[in-house]
């Protein structure tokens, strides 16, 4: 039987969190193994002893046959700019879906997207590639989100709701039925959104307001 490495791109706190949510997976499918990480930190597990090691930089790293990554980078401007270096090299990504999560009927997740613990993706709704959504999270039907956008811990994206694309939404951030949230905006933690919000703006508070645009 032919073994493939899973990688995970980036060492940081959630590449460590994804580590762990790997070995969870791991458990339920035999044919892989955890084959490090891929980080130009260098130093960024020194302080650690129970994590694989750090086997190149982004820079340095050349694909292989038998090697997928996983992207654990939060923000999604550096996580697309670090993507698009590694797919541009031939780098094959992984859609990684805790087996804690709750998938529904017609559920479509994009390549290279990550799916944390415990939550919950209901009915007919997209998720785009290189998406992560972070545990605890709830996305409800006939929503759409777009590519490289960010989910932090609990946040809820209610029904019919657009998530452009790029977009971060930090801890505990709400956005309400129907709306649609611009390319590359974010949205503050503990931030409930009730109307559209502009491409490339940032807004917090409940109700969410512009801080910046």
């Amino acid at each position: 039987m032919n073994v493939k490495k899973l990688i995970i791109v980036g060492a940081g706190g959630l590449g460590r969190e994804v580590h762990s949510w790997c070995k969870d997976w791991l458990k339920h499918n035999p044919g892989y193994v955890l084959g490090g990480f891929i980080d130009d930190g260098g130093l960024s597990l020194n302080r650690f002893s129970h994590y694989a090691d750090v086997v190149s930089t982004i820079e340095g790293y050349q694909p292989a046959p038998d090697e997928l990554l996983i992207c654990a980078i939060g923000k999604p401007a550096d996580k697309k700019y670090v993507v698009n270096k590694l797919l541009a090299k031939g780098a094959e990504f992984f859609t990684l879906i805790h087996p804690t999560a709750i998938l529904g009927e017609n559920v479509q997740i994009g390549r290279g997207t990550l799916i944390c613990p415990y939550s919950v993706l209901s009915v007919d709704l997209t998720v785009g590639e290189f998406v992560t959504v972070n545990t605890l999270c709830t996305i409800s039907h006939d929503t759409s989100i777009g590519d490289f956008t960010t989910l932090s811990l609990h946040c809820d994206v209610t029904g019919g709701v657009v998530l452009e694309g790029e977009v971060f939404m930090g801890s505990r951030a709400s956005v309400l039925p129907k709306v649609r949230v611009g390319k590359g905006a974010v949205v503050g933690a503990g931030s409930v959104v009730l109307r559209d919000v502009k491409a490339g703006s940032v807004v917090v508070g409940v109700p969410a307001r512009y801080i910046s645009e």
